[in-house]
């Protein structure tokens, strides 16, 4: 009798311990309020999240976080089956599946997870997901630093609300073992991918700072935004949730085409219509060395709302150009093209080539960082002006 008693004293204890540590905890740094903390882990929104954080740590709204003091997160630890998402959180819903799976995939982007839930096992999910799975929560900024953006330019300053509520998905051309085109510049070589990831960055900046939600698809872990001329060729690029780039080209473009759709269904649920979302792609062309082209724009054939957004990008470009290049006749165009990334996107999508990297005077537009950064801001110009 003795011994059943303390073998479920034990069971009890175990299970008591078990429970305790199902909850994801994290160490509270400088800076962070409940608010930022809860941001860091993409919970600042949801109603529930907040109010079981509290409850987890015995807070009150108006409490204050202690630097260097741990803190349960609402974020529940299951074990992961190695089959899936579904039958290990005993759900059969897909869709809160794939929002789990690009969850686990940011936080350890970010970081915030030293291995992906493949490798350790264990697989972190919203405390929202399975106990308010109906609630569509404000859409937030997280706030602090942006280190994708490098040590000169993380911190991003809001400047305006003019895009709020809206997300963008920015996808710089190729990287990985695909430089793209490839230009000369004298002793110097311009690869596609670089300067087209250098405005990346800088959009997704103007972007935050205009209120938006970006997402940068394909980044450089070393390669934050550059003022440099030449900026240096590598293959060492990685898609969002760190996933090596394919070498063959369907299947890497349906690599990024999978994470902007999953993304897309994630925002679709938080409430964020189809006009709200929007994919950017930007490319530089090659064409003869002798060719000059202006900034031009494709949309997927029959995508009107698509085509909208390409004619008003269109039409601010024209405008820039004779405020700033008088003697310059604007020739961009807008037209209709059946690529890959066009056709396979579930938020509305647009396609710019920036530049002919193989003619001297655009390189002009490319190697020169206050050109990037103009490219940069006309684009967010454009997309002010198509939302109002």
């Amino acid at each position: 009798m003795r011994a059943i008693f303390w073998a479920i004293l034990l069971l009890f204890l175990s299970s008591g311990l078990a429970a305790k540590n199902n909850w994801v905890q994290a160490k509270a740094e400088k800076g962070d309020g409940i608010i930022v903390f809860l941001s860091k882990f993409n919970l600042y929104g949801y109603t529930c999240d907040e109010k079981q954080f509290y409850k987890l740590n015995n807070l009150k709204p108006t409490s204050q976080l202690h630097i260097g003091k741990t803190y349960k997160l609402p974020i529940l630890i299951f074990k992961y089956n190695n089959k899936s998402i579904r039958s290990t959180i005993k759900e059969n819903d897909w869709e809160k599946a794939i929002r789990i799976k690009t969850y686990n995939e940011m936080l350890f982007d970010n970081g915030l997870r030293k291995q992906s839930f493949i490798k350790d096992k264990n697989l972190w999910v919203p405390y929202h997901e399975l106990k308010c799975p109906d609630e569509k929560p404000k859409l937030v900024n997280p706030k602090g630093n942006f280190s994708i953006f490098g040590p000169k330019y993380e911190k991003v300053k809001t400047i305006s609300a003019k895009l709020k509520g809206k997300v963008f998905y920015i996808m710089g051309g190729h990287g990985g073992p695909d430089p793209g085109a490839i230009g000369k510049r004298g002793s110097h070589q311009l690869c596609e991918d670089e300067y087209g990831y250098d405005v990346a960055l800088r959009l997704a900046r103007k972007l935050i700072a205009n209120g938006a939600v970006a997402h940068v698809i394909l980044r450089d872990p070393n390669d934050g935004i550059r003022d440099g001329k030449y900026l240096k060729c590598d293959t060492d690029e990685v898609y969002l949730g760190n996933k090596k780039i394919l070498r063959s080209q369907i299947p890497r473009l349906q690599q990024r085409a999978d994470i902007v759709n999953d993304l897309f269904l994630i925002y679709k649920k938080r409430g964020i219509s189809n006009k709200n979302q929007i994919a950017i792609m930007l490319h530089i062309d090659s064409r003869n060395t002798r060719s000059r082209t202006d900034v031009f724009f494709y949309h997927a054939p029959g995508a009107t709302q698509s085509e909208a957004i390409a004619n008003q990008l269109y039409k601010t470009f024209k405008a820039k150009y004779k405020k700033y290049q008088a003697t310059k006749t604007y020739k961009g165009s807008v037209s209709p093209r059946d690529l890959f990334m066009l056709m396979n996107l579930k938020p509305r999508a647009v396609y710019l080539e920036l530049a002919n990297i193989r003619n001297a005077a655009d390189q002009k537009r490319l190697i020169l960082s206050e050109n990037r950064d103009a490219l940069a801001k006309w684009i967010v110009d454009g997309l002010i002006e198509y939302y109002h």
